[in-house]
């Protein structure tokens, strides 16, 4: 089959806070719409809209996964099943992709959306083979399909967790990857991304009704980047991938408006083995999370341009603790720095990207009538290293070009006008 590339419609109603696509399942074409993540290679469905009992073409396994996601976690069987993309004569697909079938407890910034799919390599897709457990404990077939473990209590659902970690791990091909070897898409895809949070005008709006907001859609293109010259203006700028335990990239430096850049610190030697650089390009963070030392210096480069700014940085996190924003009127965006992030650029010199006071404060942001601030801290527990999600992405089409160079390159373009 010759390669081609395909145009999906992505959605920020489903997950309000990242982009989803729908793709169709099993035998029965179940549609699920999954949120695009960057930051993990796994493919994982909820019991919402996707039926195994009734799919003929679902093949159980005896592996399981359990992916933390920061804040979230999941846990469940593998199955294998087609996978479709697209839309009747442009629909493409694969057999026997491996997924995960959510058990338990559903990550909450799923929202309404129905899982998620990892777009990042084969390293961040690892399973554990239950086959030795399984056997132990009188199952035969040993498959973890149906889920043997629904049952457990905490505590025995905490010793089960623990004896997981102990099983034998493979890696599971992730479904980009899948349709790349399976020489239906090149190595390359690209996002429209318009904004970070879903724009809300009315709280009580239901998910159709935020799908048909236009500034709550946008486009990924699977197999394609810079040929779709109708999604973007003007030339890319590069972002050598350093890495690919995820998109990792090296920053250089933060700018907060005309002040002096912030140097971004390395990592530290401790991370390089399972974090790889100092930040990663991750379309699954509604926020762009800075280094502490860098974000802390950013806040105090706030309070040189308008002593009032960082005042209102620390009322929104004081709303934000209770779901809540700050009302619209509170925040001008032309009292705001533009941001300036800088990177080592596939060549070895550097690339420079805007982030616009618009993208980092968003008005009607998760609510109605309300601002959000897109800038974080980073996280106790989390290496020296930022996570620069949908913010710094925000009217761009960025294209993911997995096959330049020895790991890849980030591209970014202004994205185009809407009409």
């Amino acid at each position: 089959m010759a390669r081609r590339f395909l145009r999906l419609s992505t959605s920020l109603a489903y997950a309000r806070g990242g982009y989803s696509v729908a793709l169709s399942l099993g035998s029965e074409g179940d549609s699920v719409n999954v949120l695009l993540d960057t930051g993990s290679s796994s493919l994982a469905v909820t019991k919402e809209r996707y039926k195994p009992q009734r799919d003929s073409l679902l093949s159980p396994t005896p592996y399981a996964q359990r992916i933390n996601y920061g804040k979230g976690r999941l846990a469940g069987p593998v199955l294998r099943t087609h996978v479709g993309v697209g839309d009747r004569d442009e629909r493409r697909g694969v057999d026997a992709v491996a997924l995960t079938y959510v058990e338990g407890e559903v990550p909450y910034f799923f929202r309404d959306a129905d899982g998620i799919l990892g777009l990042a390599y084969r390293h961040l897709n690892t399973a554990y083979d239950l086959t030795t457990l399984l056997e132990a404990d009188g199952h035969n077939p040993a498959l973890t399909w149906p889920w043997p473990y629904a049952e457990l209590d905490a505590s025995a659902q905490a010793e089960f967790f623990e004896q997981l970690r102990q099983q034998p791990r493979l890696a599971l091909q992730p479904l980009f990857s899948a349709l790349e070897a399976h020489d239906i898409f090149a190595d390359v895809f690209a996002l429209t991304v318009r904004r970070s949070v879903a724009h809300v005008l009315d709280e009580d709006a239901s998910t159709e009704q935020l799908h048909g907001n236009p500034l709550n859609r946008g486009t990924l293109v699977l197999g394609g980047g810079e040929e779709c010259q109708d999604l973007y203006d003007g030339a890319f700028a590069d972002l050598r991938v350093v890495d690919d335990i995820y998109y990792n990239v090296n920053l250089l430096s933060v700018q907060v408006g005309d002040q002096d850049p912030i140097p971004a610190p390395k990592l530290e030697e401790k991370y390089t083995a399972g974090s790889a650089s100092n930040a990663i390009i991750d379309t699954g963070s509604s926020f762009v999370m800075l280094e502490g030392t860098v974000y802390d210096a950013v806040i105090a480069a706030f309070g040189v341009h308008d002593p009032r700014l960082p005042e209102l940085v620390t009322q929104f996190n004081d709303a934000f603790a209770n779901n809540r924003g700050l009302p619209n009127s509170a925040i001008r965006f032309a009292d705001w720095p533009v941001l300036r992030l800088r990177f080592e650029a596939p060549d070895g010199s550097e690339t420079c990207l805007r982030c616009d006071p618009s993208n980092y404060w968003q008005h009607n942001g998760f609510y109605a009538r309300q601002s959000v601030f897109l800038l974080l801290r980073q996280v106790p527990g989390w290496p020296n290293q930022s996570v620069l999600g949908l913010p710094l992405m925000a009217d761009c089409y960025v294209v993911f070009d997995r096959s330049n160079g020895e790991h890849g390159r980030v591209r970014f373009a202004r994205a185009q006008t809407q009409d």
